[in-house]
């Protein structure tokens, strides 16, 4: 038996991205490295919900992802193109390709995993769109779709995140765990 032969053919119909020029959906990609052994370190942004652009770095290789700065702020595209520069300098991680795309309950469970982390507050914690920005790799789903998940998750379940309203759209806020 030969190495490294593939046990199920690629229909010639369905090409395959190179991560080079991959784009996650609902992102768009700014900037591109190459890390040590071939892997792609990708900055990129997705529509702001707060007037401005924020980035996240991502590496194809390995699993770094990044959007805030060590002071917990989201980063701007010098900070993220920092923080990919010096990733791509010391990661030796091997080209893995593009991600497969999940499934939509793998997608949810990503996201409604995103939101619990900020459930050990003692008060309801704001979400941003941008807070989404690291996931977005993993993620491969549009603001849209994002969108009307929280505002599903708003509805079926308001002891998790709560949804209002206001003159600029709809607001959500992650609610902290009910403290006997």
């Amino acid at each position: 038996m030969a190495l490294f032969t593939r046990t199920h053919p690629v229909p010639a119909s369905a090409p395959v991205p190179a991560p080079e020029t991959w784009t996650p959906e609902g992102a768009l990609v700014s900037q591109r490295y190459r890390a040590l052994e071939g892997a792609t370190v990708l900055v990129y942004t997705a529509d702001a919900d707060r007037g401005t652009a924020y980035y996240a770095a991502a590496c194809l290789g390995c699993t770094y992802r990044a959007s805030e700065t060590t002071a917990d702020y989201p980063m701007s595209e010098a900070e993220a193109a920092k923080a990919a520069n010096a990733h791509a300098a010391a990661c030796r991680a091997m080209p893995r390709g593009v991600p497969a795309r999940p499934e939509d309950p793998e997608a949810v469970e990503l996201v409604r995993s995103r939101l619990s982390r900020h459930r050990y507050g003692t008060g309801p914690r704001r979400v941003h769109i941008a807070d989404f920005n690291a996931l977005r790799v993993d993620l491969q789903r549009s603001t849209p779709w994002i969108k009307a998940l929280l505002e599903s998750l708003a509805q079926t379940e308001p002891g998790f995140l709560t949804a209002t309203l206001d003159g600029q759209g709809t607001l959500f806020a992650v609610q902290p765990f009910d403290r006997p």
